[in-house]
């Protein structure tokens, strides 16, 4: 039958008999099935580790992933991923979060080709995987294609800020996926090629069996084809899609004049039960006309996500003036958080940006260490107020701080390391992580990274933490830098600056932040001998000052 298209017008099997051997193996099997099962993560899954994330397992269609589930649920399966890597500390991820939420409510109905997944890069329990993966800064999105067996088949896309932007990237990589491996289960992207030999039956090529109704979409070029198809895959049972171009023979049979235009028909004729331009109530549209012809039929649904309203605690305000004892509590450096904090600056941070730790890399940290070799505070001090009669006198004692001290010979130790590679300019990440976890063994784990945020502790935990123990230590870092070094008269202002500056500007994980930090330093105040030696010393006085006061 010719193409003719109308406009639409108002045995039994014998017992099984088990020897004791083959008993023996179906129950070991059957035991061994619940551990396999749990290497295949779901919507539900709550990931393995210690730190909290930015996206709540069950309640959200994010799939939550971790070194335990990643490869089973990722790789050699059926459909697609596309994964967010990102580290709970980041304020670039968690500014990029409710896109990326608005993103999977918006393609939800996509399941059966691509599933929104996420990875918590910042927890250490992740954190072979995150290097498998080639995670060097957060956020960072990949698509994983169907066919992917290994994570270097994975395609990396721009973490945008707009759950818009970022369906259009996915469906144009689906659909590049699909002129590759021509899956029969996904939909037919191949563009309707109608001339005198085509006959109805060949429009609904590669549409399912079971799907009596077919969605054509027609326009000019490729906008938003793949967007309602990949809409409506989740009904591909009933519903199957194709697209045309508007110079096919399909415009003028449908007397089509504005694009993009769906028209839907039923497989018994070829008369459309439905044409309308396209717009964004074309599935609600699409449903009631299938109610219309067939009853109650299942919906085809746009989710629109709700925002997120956070909510917090505001600490009651205190008077500093009048408690400065209350207020005391409030602002120190705390000992715990400059430790943790290093102990991801130099562990999690460093051996994340690749196999070999080379050229500016290698410098910056070789740099780095050895301010924190030289400076990393050793000493707390507490001032003590004693009062006779009008007077008062502070009386200023310091302690030392054992665990400090244990970690700033781990740190003599790395330099030393890294300073037996000079040669080379170079160390492999493996190496590194593999001398720091010796050293650190030898001092008897100095950092305490299993303990909780004190002085960096958030509202949330979310909040603050890592970003507030290493900005803590930078400034900390100057302070000391000083205070070694003034008595001796050897102060070089630029030296901790360009060190911290060197760290970040290699091994920062987020991207955004760094991005904002080296503009800052190198344009808009770009650290240079005049500028710095004009005001160095008098704010890092004022900072011995507070320091010491804390």
């Amino acid at each position: 039958m010719k193409l003719k298209l109308l406009h639409a017008t108002p045995s039994s099997s014998p017992p099984l008999t088990f020897s004791a051997i083959q008993l023996l193996a179906a129950l070991v099997l059957l035991i061994s099935l619940p551990l396999s099962h749990a290497s295949v993560s779901s919507m539900t899954y709550v990931p393995m580790g210690n730190n909290p994330t930015l996206y709540r397992p069950g309640a959200e269609p994010i799939m939550h992933l971790d070194q335990l589930t990643f490869t089973d649920t990722v790789l050699n399966q059926d459909h697609a991923f596309l994964v967010e890597f990102y580290a709970d500390w980041c304020g670039h991820c968690r500014a990029f979060a409710p896109f990326f939420r608005e993103f999977a409510s918006i393609v939800q109905a996509w399941d059966r080709v691509v599933t929104v997944a996420v990875m918590n890069c910042a927890d250490s329990f992740n954190t072979r995987v995150c290097r498998e993966n080639g995670v060097t800064h957060f956020p960072m999105v990949k698509y994983y294609p169907r066919a992917a067996r290994h994570p270097s088949s994975a395609i990396t896309l721009e973490a945008s800020h707009s759950g818009l932007q970022l369906r259009d990237q996915v469906a144009r990589t689906v659909v590049n996926e699909f002129n590759q491996f021509r899956y029969p289960d996904w939909p037919n992207f191949i563009y309707v090629n109608v001339d005198s030999t085509t006959t109805y039956g060949s429009l609904w090529q590669g549409v399912a069996e079971s799907a009596d109704y077919l969605a054509i979409i027609i326009e000019q070029y490729e906008s938003v084809s793949p967007q309602f198809m990949l809409d409506l895959s989740s009904r591909s049972h009933a519903v199957g899609t194709r697209r045309a171009l508007a110079s096919s023979p399909i415009t003028q049979m449908l007397m089509i004049t504005e694009f993009p235009y769906v028209a839907l028909f039923s497989r018994d004729r070829q008369r459309a039960i439905y044409m309308n331009p396209y717009s964004a109530n074309t599935l609600n549209e699409l449903n009631n006309a299938l109610a219309n012809v067939k009853g109650n039929q299942p919906k085809v649904t746009v989710t629109t996500p709700r925002p997120t309203v956070p909510t917090t605690t505001q600490p009651p305000v205190i008077n500093c003036e009048r408690f400065p004892d209350r207020c005391r509590d409030m602002y120190f450096v705390s000992e715990t958080d400059m430790l943790k904090a290093m102990y991801m600056a130099l562990h999690d941070e460093v051996i994340r940006t690749g196999e070999v730790i080379q050229g500016a890399n290698f410098t910056h940290l070789y740099n780095f260490v050895d301010l924190l070799a030289e400076h990393f505070p050793v000493l707390t001090f507490s001032n003590e107020i004693a009062r006779r009669g009008r007077n008062d006198l502070k009386r200023s004692s310091s302690t030392i701080l054992k665990n400090s001290e244990r970690a700033r010979l781990v740190f003599s130790h790395l330099r030393e390391f890294l300073r037996t590679k000079s040669d080379l300019q170079q160390v492999f990440a493996n190496d590194w992580e593999h001398h720091f976890n010796s050293v650190e063994r030898v001092y008897a784990f100095p950092f305490p990274v299993n303990s909780s945020w004190q002085h960096c502790k958030g509202t949330t935990p979310q909040f603050r933490g890592y970003t507030c123990g290493l900005w803590t230590t930078f400034h900390a870092l100057t302070v000391h830098t000083y205070m070694d070094t003034i008595k001796e008269h050897r102060v070089d202002a630029l030296k901790p600056l360009k060190s911290i500056q060197g760290w970040v500007s290699s091994f920062f994980g987020c991207e955004h932040c760094k991005r904002h930090f080296m503009h800052m330093t190198t344009e808009l105040f770009p650290m240079t001998s005049r500028r710095v030696s004009l005001r160095f010393l008098r704010t890092l006085l004022q900072g011995q000052l507070i320091f010491q006061e804390i």
